[in-house]
């Protein structure tokens, strides 16, 4: 059975499936939460995670990208902010929640970087 790896509706951007881990936090906050996606476009991307945030918080996000071969000593990352759009309660007793986030400026940057140094940009 083929897997659906491209999701588009009429007036929103091409949705990509991917799974790949991403950390985020409130702007300001101290704690990075880890979640994982389940599609990303080139405006935003839907996760799961276990520690929600509400509608309308500010975000700081890091997406790591694995590389082709896996054996980088630094994987790429993409170091963006962000802000949450919608909240989604899934499931029953094990629910689950997943944010939709509106992506802003970005950046792609080798390696890890201190967390003081993530996002210089405005």
């Amino acid at each position: 059975m083929p897997t659906k790896t491209l999701v588009q509706t009429v007036g929103r951007a091409r949705r990509f499936t991917l799974h790949l881990r991403v950390l985020y936090r409130e702007i300001g906050g101290q704690e990075w939460f880890e979640a994982w996606t389940e599609n990303i476009s080139r405006t935003g991307m839907l996760f799961r995670c276990d520690s929600p945030l509400p509608v309308d918080t500010i975000v700081e996000l890091k997406l790591q990208l694995s590389p082709r071969g896996g054996n980088e000593e630094h994987p790429a990352e993409v170091l963006c902010k962000g802000t949450v759009v919608r909240v989604e309660q899934v499931g029953g007793l094990d629910a689950s929640t997943a944010l939709a986030v509106s992506i802003h400026p970005y950046r792609i940057t080798r390696g890890n970087l201190p967390s003081k140094q993530i996002l210089p940009f405005s």
